[in-house]
């Protein structure tokens, strides 16, 4: 990677909410049009302390203990003010609010420490064509001072208009995903889904995204009831495991499934396999997935 073409260096956090004029109304591509491509942008800050406050209601909104450090999800909505100023700059041509998040990546290489000072990254550059469309993959670091302490990378899809079974295909995809075998036995938490979910989250990490706010909003989208964060149940999955299998050094990776609609009752099984804990969440009626993924020593 080269140097940023496009480089936000702010003293402090902004406010994630200066970007949403642009992230709904700005005229964007749906995807990046022939010929054009991404280029580096790029939004740092030098210095961020946490919030106690806002990280006590994050914590209790996401199940996570209170254990003197920041929750392994928590940077991610630390960094939402910088992953809002790069994908609504207009050298990002897609629109921000047609992206679907289709995975995550986190590596934790030690534990941070919640009253401590940190650097904060997210840059974004290219794209590569996929049989859905096109995906981005947006990068976020957390600095302390010794280095990358925390790495993200979110992947992100913008959907290109199928011609052929859209929905059986888009189906299959969602059903390939690690299964236990008839030895393993997963346990299982059941997790419940309020219909207040959607606005506690979005107020606290700044997505305010109409589908996850009332049922309303989610229909003019196509969605039959409203959507959960998909940060929230990746968050809530990590926070069921326990943090016997988040503690540093580790990876944990994910990939985003079927919808989960509220208010719901979400069952998340898990099991030991190979050095990882596998984990699936799924509809408690249907047993439809919402995720699945893993965590493992990095």
């Amino acid at each position: 990677m080269g140097p940023a073409v496009v480089s936000y260096r702010f003293q402090r956090l902004p406010s994630v909410f200066r970007y949403f004029p642009r992230a709904v109304f700005g005229r964007r591509h749906a995807l990046v049009p022939p010929g054009r491509g991404v280029p580096r942008l790029e939004g740092s800050v030098a210095t961020v302390r946490v919030s106690r406050g806002h990280l006590a209601r994050y914590r209790d909104v996401c199940g996570f203990p209170d254990d003197g450090c920041l929750p392994v999800t928590y940077p991610h909505v630390l960094a939402m003010p910088l992953q809002f100023a790069i994908l609504t700059h207009p050298r990002f041509v897609v629109r921000l609010m047609g992206l679907i998040h289709v995975a995550n990546d986190i590596e934790l290489a030690r534990a941070l420490p919640a009253g401590g000072t940190y650097g904060l990254r997210s840059w974004i550059e290219g794209y590569c064509d996929s049989e859905r469309g096109q995906e981005f993959d947006l990068y976020t670091s957390l600095e302390d001072g010794s280095g990358t302490a925390w790495l993200e990378k979110t992947t992100l899809l913008a959907r290109r208009a199928a011609t052929t079974r859209p929905a059986s295909r888009g189906a299959r995809q969602a059903l390939r995903y690690e299964k236990p075998a008839p030895d393993d036995r997963p346990a299982a938490v059941d997790i419940d889904v309020p219909r207040s979910l959607g606005r506690r989250y979005g107020w606290l990490s700044g997505d305010l995204n109409p589908i996850h706010l009332a049922d309303r909003g989610a229909r003019l989208f196509g969605f039959e009831r409203a959507v959960a964060h998909d940060m929230w149940s990746m968050a809530r999955a990590f926070a069921a495991l326990g943090p016997a299998r988040l503690a540093p050094p580790v990876r944990a990776q994910v990939s985003f499934k079927f919808p989960l609609f509220m208010p719901a009752v979400a069952r998340l099984e898990h099991w030991s396999k190979d050095g990882r804990e596998v984990f699936v969440l799924k509809d408690d009626d249907s047993g439809r997935p919402h995720l699945a993924g893993s965590t493992r020593r990095a």
